[in-house]
Parts: structure tokens; C-alpha cells; sequence
């Protein structure tokens, strides 16, 4: 039973006592997890076997506004003050008050720290504040801040990454925060505008330009003044002289064009400042279609009558007053009396670059000898002038003609050769014929048309030198009853072999045009010839 009173005295007083019989001294206790043995001689001795482990501690480091908020996004803009919090707790969540803590800045120098000596001890709490801004309203970009706080010869530290942005806050002028302005966009997207009087369907009289102004990082400034100047000066209307950056940092002016083709940039200044920039050239063309820049023109002129789909290509070329093309999407019809014009979806085109295109072929009804094919193209264009819109219209005529119509006729006569009339052989008893190849209406065969000449006398011969294959007629501007004669200008050879006595010889002629064929018969009389030796 002494014993474990001496045992129970120890923990109880955690000091010295006398303990056993006889009146002994007390031995010495070990400090911590020690253990007591009696001796029985009135000594008690003790031995420590017991290890102390120092504390562990914890550093945290937010990033508060004025208001002791937490700011999530890591970043505060350069005209703000803003607070360090950092809380030194143990590994047991016990604050640790009255420590010094060291806050610091690491990279980019962008921060000043309140007070400059940038410590501060910490509360009851564990935590210790630092207000921080930046620099200058222009020091921008991304940093890392620190604290530190050392215990017992161990330092425990937080750190974590910053930015300090241009945004614009109350109070602070933007145009200090705005160190660049650059060009963005124009709408329309090509930058060409139309003409005044001369915006529809898919064409605008009026251009949005727009820019942005940046800070220093290249981050977007809003609220910054913008002045604009249009260079050349009024070429255009500046609709907008000045404008005033949004919250994307954007700011846009408009330019409406006038009644002349020109080119124009627009250049934007920062206000109070000596930063600016210009838009890309920004062009103004094509007003509405004019009659007299609206022309037609075909591929072919004489078709063959007797192929079905023989075809030309019409090109319809618009301008305006002014020679430019116009504006894409220029919309024509085309009709025709004979045969046919236009495709199924659409009996005209629309203008792309100035210019479309239609094709015309033959079927039925086909026309007579002598008739033109009238092709009419129309369009309707607003005239600035009459403040309406008005019709263009322009026709071009093709012919088409038979190769049974063909023949041969002398020159300015309508009547069809069926016997030539006695040629001049010369002293090498040759001779020339010189006539027309077409239809008794005065036109020429389809065009690449073929004539061929055969004698059935061995005493002469014959051959076509000029006006064939027949070239391509473009006579076709004229109407009807005032066409002029456009048949082919055509000349043949004769030659006499041994021609000893006089006589006629029958001559074959055969027209050809595609797989169409047409002959006819002459005769040409001859006198006794001997080539001079």
C-alpha cells in the first residue's frame, strides 16, 4: 500500500514527498512519463524517460477589398486599395497571436505596401493586415505576394498570384488608363459601300467602323473618349465625331457615303492623348444602273435555224453613271419571241461584278427568212435624279438562219445565181467571180457554215477562195425593216484546161452546217482559151 500512495502523491503534486518507513528521504521523480521505485531504505529514486514535440503551425494569405471581402478572382484594378489578410494558426487550429508577420513581393515590383515596412503582428485571432495598390495607375500585369511569419526559429509562409488590371472604377479618368487604340472591324465586312441613292437589297450606303482601346497589358478600357476624322476630309459624312469606349473597350463611328466613288479611312485618336490609329481603306463605288452604261452582247450571232439548241451566251454588262460596276445582285429579265432564253428557275440572272450572263437556243416557234430574233432585256434601277425607280431596258437580235435557204447572189442583187454571166478568162484562162452567200433576205448563213464547188466538165474547173468557213455575223442591232444586208462576200476561181472550142459548164454547189445540207446549180459559159506561152 506504500507504494501506490507515493505514486499517487507524484501525480497528484507533481513535486518531491516523502514516501516509506522509517523516516527515509524521498527520491527524485522523472519529469514527464517517469516511473518511482521504493528502495525500502527510506530512499525513493526516480528516472525520466519522457519527449516534449514543439508546436506546428499553419500561414493562410488572402485577398480582401476595402470591405474585408474575399476577392475571388485574384485581381483588383490599379486605382484600388485592396488587403493582405494572412492568419497563422497551429496544426491544431489554435490562433497564434502576437507573431510577426514579413509581406513581400515577388517578380514585378508593381505594389506598395501599407505601412512600407510591410509587417504587421498579428490579433487574438492569428491574423495580421496589409494594404497593398499598385504602383502606378499604369502598373499593370501579374505579380506574387507572400507572408511570412517565423516561430521558435521555424518560418511559415503563404503565397499566391495577382493581377492588377486597368478596369475603370469611380473617381479615376480612363483616358490615364488608356495606352493603346486599334482598329477591330467594319461592317460590311468587304468595307465598300455604295453610293448615296444607290443602297437595296444587299448593298449599304452606310459603314460602322470599330475600334477598341487597350491599357497597358491589352486588357479593355471603357469610358474613353474617342475623337474621329475622316481623311480625305468631306468625301464622306462622319456621322459621329466622337464616341466613348463600353465595357468591351469599344467605341464605333459611322460613315455614310456621298454621291461620289472614293476611297476613305477614318482615324481615331484617344482624347488628351497622343494615341491613335485608322481604320483599313474603306471604299465608295458603284451607284444604281444607268441605260446608257447597260449593254448586251452575244457569243454567236447566226444560228442555225435547223439545229435544235443551237445556242449563243448573251452577256449583260451594267454600269453605273460613273462607269463603275454596280453593285452585286443586279437582278434582269430577258424575253424573246422565237425560240427560247433563261433556264426553268429563272428567265434572267443578277449581276455579279457588273456582269450575268443568259443563254439563248433555238426551238420553236422559229422565225422566217428575214426576221430577227429579238432578245429584251429589262431592269429596274433607282434614279437619284427623278427620285423613282425607273426601267432599263436594251434588246439585241440574232439571226437564224435555214441552210435551204442559201445560195449564192450577186452583188446587191436578191436574185440567186443559176447561170453566171461570161467571165474574163486572162492569158492563163483564169477568171474570178466575186458574189454574196446567204438568203434571199439579205442574211448570211449560220455562221462556220461550209461552201463547196464541183464541175461536172473537165474543161473547167472551180473553187471558193474567199468567205468560207462563213464567219460569224454581228449585225444585230438593228430591227427588222431597217437590217442591213449581211451576207458573206464570197469569190470563186475558174480555170480552163485545153478550152479548145466554146461551151458551158455545170457547177454543183454545196452548203453545209452541222449535219444540215443544202445544193444548188449553176452554169458558167466559157470561150475557147490557150494559156499564152
Amino acid at each position: 500500500m506504500k507504494i501506490h500512495n507515493c505514486v499517487l502523491a507524484i501525480v497528484m503534486s507533481a513535486a518531491l514527498a516523502a514516501c516509506g518507513g522509517g523516516g527515509g528521504s524521498a527520491g527524485t521523480p522523472g519529469f514527464g512519463g517517469g516511473t518511482g521505485t521504493d528502495t525500502g531504505g527510506g530512499t525513493d529514486t526516480g528516472t525520466g524517460g519522457g519527449t516534449v514535440t514543439p508546436a506546428s503551425y499553419v500561414m493562410q494569405l488572402q485577398l480582401q477589398n476595402s470591405a474585408g471581402a474575399d476577392i475571388a478572382s485574384n485581381s483588383f484594378a490599379a486605382s484600388d486599395t485592396v488587403k493582405l489578410l494572412a492568419t497563422l494558426k497551429t496544426s491544431a487550429g489554435a490562433a497564434a497571436p502576437n507573431e510577426v508577420v514579413t509581406f513581400a513581393e515577388s517578380g514585378s515590383g508593381l505594389l506598395q505596401f501599407t505601412p512600407t515596412a510591410a509587417t504587421a503582428l498579428t490579433n487574438a485571432s492569428g491574423q495580421a493586415v496589409m494594404e497593398i495598390k499598385a504602383k502606378a495607375l499604369d502598373a499593370l500585369g501579374a505579380t506574387t505576394v507572400s507572408a511570412t511569419a517565423t516561430v521558435a526559429g521555424t518560418a511559415y509562409a503563404a503565397s499566391r498570384n495577382l493581377a492588377v488590371t486597368g478596369a475603370v472604377v469611380e473617381g479615376v479618368d480612363p483616358q490615364t488608363l488608356a495606352k493603346g487604340v486599334n482598329f477591330v472591324a467594319a461592317v460590311p465586312a468587304d468595307k465598300s459601300i455604295v453610293i448615296a441613292g444607290a443602297g437595296g437589297n444587299g448593298r449599304s450606303e452606310t459603314a460602322i467602323l470599330q475600334y477598341k482601346v487597350v491599357d497597358g497589358t491589352g486588357a479593355a478600357v471603357p469610358g474613353v473618349r474617342v475623337t474621329f476624322e475622316a481623311i480625305p476630309a468631306n468625301v464622306v459624312t462622319l456621322n459621329s465625331t466622337t464616341g466613348t469606349t463600353d465595357a468591351s473597350g469599344l467605341v464605333a463611328a459611322s460613315v455614310s457615303s456621298k454621291t461620289t466613288p472614293t476611297s476613305v479611312v477614318v482615324k481615331a485618336t484617344v482624347a488628351g492623348a497622343a494615341l491613335l490609329t485608322q481604320s483599313d481603306t474603306l471604299t465608295v463605288t458603284t451607284g444604281t444602273a444607268v441605260p446608257a452604261a447597260f449593254d448586251l452582247s452575244a457569243s454567236k450571232h447566226v444560228l442555225n435555224l435547223n439545229l435544235s439548241g443551237d445556242s449563243s451566251t448573251i452577256r449583260i454588262a451594267v454600269a453605273d453613271a460613273n462607269g463603275n460596276p454596280v453593285a452585286d445582285g443586279f437582278p434582269v429579265v430577258a424575253t424573246t419571241t422565237y425560240g427560247r432564253v433563261g433556264s426553268s428557275d429563272r428567265g434572267g440572272c443578277t449581276t455579279v461584278n457588273g456582269i450575268c450572263e443568259v443563254e439563248y437556243q433555238v426551238q420553236n416557234p422559229r422565225p422566217a427568212d428575214g426576221v430577227r430574233i429579238p432578245i429584251v432585256v429589262t431592269g429596274q434601277a433607282y434614279s437619284a435624279l427623278q427620285g423613282r425607280d425607273i426601267t432599263i431596258s436594251d434588246t439585241i437580235y440574232l439571226n437564224a438562219t435555214s441552210v435551204s435557204w442559201v445560195n449564192l447572189f450577186p452583188v446587191g442583187s436578191n436574185t440567186p445565181v443559176t447561170s453566171f454571166p461570161l467571165p474574163e478568162f486572162d492569158g492563163t484562162c483564169k477568171a474570178m467571180w466575186t458574189g454574196e452567200l446567204g438568203t434571199n433576205a439579205g442574211f448570211a448563213a449560220p455562221a462556220g457554215a461550209t461552201l463547196a464547188v464541183e464541175s461536172t466538165s473537165p474543161v473547167l474547173t472551180a473553187a471558193v477562195t474567199s468567205g468560207v468557213p462563213v464567219m460569224d455575223s454581228p449585225n444585230t442591232r438593228a430591227p427588222d425593216a431597217t437590217s442591213p444586208n449581211s451576207r458573206t462576200r464570197t469569190v470563186l476561181s475558174f480555170t480552163l484546161n485545153n478550152a479548145t472550142a466554146n461551151g458551158t459548164a455545170n457547177l454543183l454547189f454545196t452548203v453545209t452546217a452541222g449535219t444540215s445540207v443544202q445544193q444548188f446549180a449553176a452554169t458558167v459559159p466559157y470561150r475557147a482559151c490557150t494559156p499564152a506561152t
